[in-house]
């Protein structure tokens, strides 16, 4: 497997090492064109894995993090349709998921060979950094009203189940009681019921353009990976993304950090 990049590729060699507790090979790429970072972790095997993270912890129960992990899917920019994301995956022996945590939110990729899961790639990308974002989308993915005048939505129907779990209201209580404001495990990355209520789908997007940035972002790909090959792929999608993205140097993460959302 190649681990050397291309004189062409906006994408420097950080580190490699061996690893001394397994047959792995860790190499880190720094992109000098976004800030995007990827480490491959070279072992052998038949499934090519992908963990794309943010860093996306949040001082308020807004929800903004998660209501994003579920918009992320719903289509983007040359792809404006939910489901297409996953059809093409599953024709790629692929699937994907994806979970919001208090300082991070990850998107899976987990694939039969490095073949399907580059063919996949740029595409899944494309749906975390230039999403579509629609106000249809936070509509039925977020909260709205139904015709009974019931709240409904994805997110306000999977956080209302929280809110009603003995457990989980003792977790919130205990950690409101630990941890003092400005520390994001004092907080319910989720959402409140009603703060989701309120959340706007303008909101959504200003958080998803401070925090959902290829500087904010890193690939970490496990298996058998062709490197020269997915350097080639990261380039092209940099290339396609550039006119959609602030500037590495417009947005710092302390802006997103002291906003009070809601």
């Amino acid at each position: 497997m190649s681990t050397t990049t291309t004189t062409k590729s906006h994408f420097e060699t950080l580190q490699q090492f061996n690893a001394e507790y397994a047959p792995t090979k860790l190499t880190q790429y720094k992109s000098t064109r976004t800030g995007m970072h990827v480490v491959v972790v070279d072992r052998k095997g038949p499934k090519v894995q992908g963990y794309f993270t943010l860093a996306t912890e949040i001082f308020d129960d807004s929800g903004a993090p998660h209501t994003l992990e579920h918009l992320v899917f719903m289509g983007s920019k040359s792809y404006k349709y939910k489901g297409v994301l996953d059809l093409l995956a599953n024709r790629a022996y692929s699937n994907t998921n994806a979970w919001t945590a208090t300082d991070h939110t990850a998107y899976t990729l987990d694939t039969a060979g490095w073949e399907g899961f580059a063919q996949i790639l740029p595409v899944y990308l494309e749906h975390v950094i230039v999403p579509t974002l629609t106000d249809e989308g936070c509509y039925t993915e977020v909260h709205h009203v139904d015709g009974e005048g019931n709240d409904a939505g994805v997110v306000y129907s999977e956080m209302q189940g929280v809110q009603n779990n003995g457990p989980e209201l003792m977790d919130l209580a205990a950690r409101r009681a630990l941890y003092p404001e400005g520390v994001g495990f004092r907080y319910e990355t989720g959402g409140m019921m009603e703060q989701l209520r309120v959340l706007t789908a303008e909101r959504i997007r200003e958080f998803h353009r401070e925090m959902y940035q290829p500087k904010n972002l890193c690939l970490v790909i496990v298996g058998e990976v062709e490197h020269g090959n997915m350097l080639e792929i990261l380039d092209k999608f940099e290339e396609g993304i550039l006119g959609d993205i602030p500037k590495p140097d417009e947005i710092g993460r302390a802006s997103c950090r002291e906003r009070v959302w809601i």
